[in-house]
């Protein structure tokens, strides 16, 4: 229990100078202790608990040092505690390697703007060429109307080819509905182009949204 006790109280020695860390320690013998409770460091439990003494909480020297990155150890009396270097054998970039990782960088982002600005230039071309179709689909509505409410207002009687003849059923008639579904059919083209190019368009946000990301 004794060398679980200086275990504990030495861990002072990691949060405060060697001189107040004495008196502290001083003070602390004979004290009794309050409680323990479980410690863990990095998500795994140390072998030995933290404990409370008049309200304050002290850590193992040992887990103190792992929380630091160092390695702690006695000789002759001593506590003795060294960094641990996690990268050992691997050596810093130098400043040719250091210059060489910029330029990539570098590179990299100017390819993203180019790629970003090309984008934005498909973007802009889209738009008009959607604003195009837009207004001639709109036209093309209003032209397919006006002939339809047209054809409901005909006569019963019509001249055709130089001839008074009903118009149901009439030459007439074929050649109005004949124009009538070509312009229906041109409007069905149109808008199979403009969903073809809000597609596309949406396919471009996208892909703008990732190059923006990657800067």
């Amino acid at each position: 229990m004794r060398k679980v006790i200086v275990s504990f109280v030495a861990g002072i020695l990691v949060a405060i100078g060697t001189s107040a860390a004495y008196a502290e320690v001083t003070s602390m013998i004979g004290k009794r202790v309050d409680g323990q409770f479980p410690l863990k460091i990095d998500g795994k439990l140390s072998e030995i608990p933290a404990i409370t003494i008049e309200g304050v909480s002290y850590i193992p020297l040992r887990a103190a040092g792992e929380l630091f990155g160092a390695q702690v150890s006695w000789l002759d009396g001593e506590i003795i505690m060294e960094k641990i270097n996690k990268n050992v054998g691997v050596l810093p970039p130098t400043a040719e390697e250091m210059a060489e990782i910029a330029r990539i960088e570098q590179e990299r982002l100017l390819q993203e703007t180019e790629k970003k600005n090309e984008i934005l230039m498909q973007k802009s071309r889209l738009r008009g060429e959607i604003q195009t179709l837009q207004f001639k689909i709109n036209a093309l509505k209003r032209e397919i109307e006006s002939r339809e409410e047209g054809m409901k207002k005909m006569p019963e009687y019509v001249i055709s080819n130089g001839e008074l003849v009903h118009y149901e059923g009439s030459e007439l008639q074929k050649k109005h509905q004949e124009d009538l579904a070509k312009l229906k059919q041109e409007l069905a083209d149109l808008e199979a182009q403009l969903a073809e190019l809000e597609q596309q368009k949406a396919e471009l946000e996208a892909e703008l949204q990732k190059h923006e990301a990657a800067q």
